[in-house]
């Protein structure tokens, strides 16, 4: 038996696109009181920006309908029987779950640089706050699924019937010829027999 595993794994992969977003900052002004030479530096004002983040998410939603009850009751008067019936209305709710949109704000702030000009002698103040749309480039982590499915096998005991095997015997006649010497009418055959003598000759025996 073959299985499949789905493997699954979210790796974050930035995307960059353009964004409205308002943006708040507090400039600062001229104070004078003494007139003089214009002096120019570099101040660094606060710029603040807030944007609203989406964020789908499964609420409970309430849902309230109303009903009329009518409870009727019957009233004996005598040999009379009349039936009263009362109404009233009752609140009922059933909860359910929706798909809905929640707004998030987020705030962020960044020093920009201003030049400002002024007559020596002369300071600075915080002004009225100036807010204005700006679009600007935002680079944000975008979930990516990826999954692969792996097989798997999955190995289990069955009984099966086997043949078996066994010897038995079987026996069988097999033909076999047997051979014996027999004597018939034995007599005796006189055959010659020659002899061979052989000798190697010495002085010690005469016949060098």
């Amino acid at each position: 038996e073959e299985n499949f595993r789905k493997s699954c794994f979210i790796e974050y992969e930035q995307i960059a696109f353009n964004e409205t977003v308002a943006v708040c900052r507090t400039p600062l002004v001229k104070d004078c009181d003494v007139q003089g030479p214009e002096i120019c530096r570099t101040e660094y004002e606060s710029e603040c920006w807030t944007k609203q983040e989406v964020h789908d998410v499964e609420d409970d939603v309430v849902d309230c309908t109303t009903e009329i009850e009518e409870k009727c009751e019957d009233e004996t008067s005598g040999y009379t029987t009349n039936t009263k019936c009362s109404k009233w209305p009752k609140e009922v709710c059933s909860v359910s779950k929706k798909r809905v949109q929640k707004y998030t704000p987020i705030t962020g702030c960044t020093k920009e640089p201003r030049e400002l000009c002024a007559p020596a002698g002369c300071g600075f103040k915080q002004g009225a706050e100036e807010c204005y749309d700006k679009t600007q480039t935002v680079v944000q982590d975008a979930p990516k699924e990826q999954c692969s499915l792996e097989p798997q096998r999955t190995c289990k005991h069955v009984t099966k019937l086997v043949p078996k095997l066994e010897p038995k015997e079987e026996c069988v006649d097999v033909p076999k010829e047997v051979c014996t010497r027999s004597r018939t009418n034995p007599r005796k055959v006189k055959k010659p027999v020659v002899k061979k003598w052989c000798y190697v000759p010495s002085e010690e025996s005469g016949l060098a």
